[in-house]
């Protein structure tokens, strides 16, 4: 029953969510059933994102009763925490939401920041290893990145107005229809893990093999 009960759930679900989206109108009765169990998801969802957050303060008590070497940023974690629910829950205009705004806007934000900028070097690098003109394949991405580069790049228009033409036709033709694709078979492939669970094939969520 450890098994089968969630199985028989993700069947139950699968099936009522799928026969709301094609038959709401012909069967009012089961779009409020399905509105009712995605309601339950996201229920179940906020547990889990509570069970998570307890299963992190658990890790970083370990860190700290070990005295590991970094149990400061375990102590910074849970000087955080306490301040963010401690002022998040104060109302506008109030000291303390002042506090929140500090934190959030002028360090949080700013962080995530930065940590975007360092990802421009690591894409940089990527696109060096790309763009060696191995075989042909690799000579059509090369030619199409430089002149995507130079579309864009106000040296291009100064060179030669062909460049912006160029850019906006590998943008809005090559571009779109590898993207369409690339979703296409994304979807293709959400459809097949859906059936998956639905019929049982895949047991990943309840830890089955």
């Amino acid at each position: 029953m450890k098994k089968e009960i969630p199985m028989a759930i993700g069947f139950v679900t699968g099936v009522l969510i799928l026969f709301e989206y094609f038959l709401k109108g012909l069967w009012p009765a089961v779009a409020k059933t399905a509105t009712d169990a995605q309601n339950w998801g996201s229920i179940v969802s906020a547990f889990a994102m509570g069970l998570a957050a307890a299963n992190l303060i658990i890790v970083h008590a370990r860190k700290i009763r070990q005295r590991h070497p970094d149990a400061w940023m375990s102590f910074a974690l849970y000087g955080g925490i306490l301040v963010m629910i401690f002022t998040g829950f104060a109302g506008k205009g109030t000291a303390t939401a002042s506090v929140y705004s500090f934190f959030f806007d002028g360090l949080y934000l700013p962080l995530g920041t930065a940590m975007f900028s360092i990802m421009v070097f690591f894409i940089a690098s990527a696109a060096r290893r790309a763009f060696r003109a191995r075989n042909l394949d690799s000579v059509f991405l090369l030619v199409a990145g430089l002149i995507v580069l130079m579309g864009n790049a106000p040296i291009g228009k100064l060179i030669s107005p062909w460049f912006p033409s160029a850019a906006n036709w590998f943008m809005g033709y090559p571009n779109v229809a590898g993207n369409r694709a690339i979703m296409i078979g994304a979807a293709l492939g959400m459809v097949l893990t859906g059936f998956r669970v639905i019929v049982g094939i895949d047991r990943s969520y309840f830890g089955g093999e």
